[in-house]
Parts: C-alpha cells; sequence; structure tokens
C-alpha cells in the first residue's frame, strides 16, 4: 500500500510538471528582423536593393531615399536614426 502511495504521488508530480510547462508562455523574440533598403522614390515603398554601407543617398532635401524596412512585412520601420533622404548619386 505504501509501494502504491509513493507510485502515485511521483505519478502526480510527473503529471503537474508536464502540465505546468505544456501551458507556459513561449519564448517570444522581440527584435524584427529588419534591414536598410533604398526606398521607391515615387512612393516610398520597399525596394529589393539593399543599402550596403554608407550608402548612395547624398543626404540633401527630398524625398526619402533609403530606410529600415521589416523584412517579414515589407513595412517601413520609422527609425529616424535610419532615414536618409535625397537623391541616390
Amino acid at each position: 500500500m505504501k509501494s502504491l502511495r509513493i507510485t502515485l504521488g511521483v505519478a502526480a508530480i510527473a503529471l503537474g510538471t508536464f502540465t505546468a510547462f505544456s501551458f507556459a508562455p513561449e519564448k517570444v523574440d522581440s527584435k524584427l528582423a529588419t534591414g536598410v533598403f533604398y526606398s521607391n522614390p515615387v512612393d516610398g515603398s520597399w525596394t529589393p536593393e539593399q543599402v550596403m554601407g554608407e550608402g548612395d543617398c547624398n543626404n540633401e532635401e527630398g524625398p526619402i531615399c533609403s530606410q529600415e524596412y521589416d523584412l517579414s512585412t515589407h513595412e517601413p520601420t520609422d527609425n529616424p536614426a535610419l532615414i536618409k533622404t535625397g537623391e541616390r548619386e
């Protein structure tokens, strides 16, 4: 009888542990996969040409030349540190 209680106790602990980990929230990576790409000068949309190094934007007044985009949605992240304006040289 004592053996049965020990076995049931161990089973209850194992089942409780399994259940606790089954319903635990998954780790979500909070960082977005992003990249800096040249923008379409007409509508500001994403182009598949990635900026390498400093890029070819002259940083003068004008439309957005390049900016950071979310790679999964191709939408701009609006990170002001990575928005370059002007024409491509």
